[in-house]
């Protein structure tokens, strides 16, 4: 490839596994594809776009019809961008990506409606998508633990919701936090129970449930494994540092 492809796509029912050396984004027009990495198993539907940087193995299918736009960078353009993208990504369409979508098919309207390749049209819109995706969000199990603490989390849950196996999610997770899932479900349960014993009069065995914990001993030994001492001790030191400072 010489330089960018970009053209309208679809896909057929029966399955396909390759990679190439070319990155590829993948926006979709109508219907579902479904696309297997080592990361992700998913069906990508009008809501998405995908990522694939280059090499990346990928099995791939739609059941029913479709169309998808796509674009196919080659490496010395992708590795050539300041903005390099290098990991696979999985991203909702927001407004502004529904805005580049348009501004992608207006550029490739104006070339032959279908397919077009290398011009300074697509470079400048793609380096414009990896402002976009170069964004740092809260990955969405971290987002359902920071909502949801207080109810029984697992990490079969939490894995569906990024679309990856169970055991790929507990090494990613690690990755990006330092902690295992089960410990970070029990650091934000504990900052939650701070807040209440400080800012509130719930007694612990309320301020247990409200946290996820159906015994007021399942939160005294979170207190004493990370901070040294039980919840009430916590809530005694806390209401005497107020007093002082008053």
């Amino acid at each position: 490839m010489a330089g960018i492809l970009c053209e309208r796509r679809r896909y057929a029912s029966k399955s396909s596994t390759h990679a190439h050396s070319f990155a590829q984004l993948i926006l979709p027009l109508q219907g579902n594809l479904n696309i297997k990495t080592k990361k992700y198993d998913l069906e990508l539907d009008e809501q998405h776009l995908f990522f694939l940087p280059p090499e990346a193995v990928h099995t791939f299918y739609a059941a029913s019809r479709n169309e998808f736009l796509v674009l196919d960078i080659p490496s010395l353009n992708f590795l050539g961008n300041k903005r390099k993208v290098e990991k696979e990504k999985y991203q909702l369409i927001d407004e502004r990506w529904k805005a580049l979508r348009f501004l992608i098919l207006q550029e490739l309207y104006s070339q032959t409606g279908n397919k077009s390749t290398n011009t300074q049209g697509f470079q400048d819109l793609l380096n414009y998508a990896c402002s976009f995706m170069q964004e740092i969000t809260a990955p969405a199990s971290i987002k359902y633990i920071q909502a949801n603490y207080h109810e029984k989390i697992t990490s079969k849950k939490l894995a569906e919701l990024e679309h990856f196996n169970e055991t790929y999610f507990c090494e990613w997770f690690y990755n990006q936090t330092g902690m295992t899932p089960n410990s970070y479900l029990q650091k934000v349960r504990l900052e939650k129970a701070k807040e209440f014993l400080v800012e509130t009069d719930f007694n612990l065995l309320e301020i247990s449930q409200l946290v996820g914990y159906n015994h007021q001993s399942s939160l005294t030994r979170l207190f004493k494994k990370h901070e040294g001492l039980s919840p009430w001790q916590y809530r005694q030191n806390r209401n005497l540092d107020k007093k002082i400072k008053y």
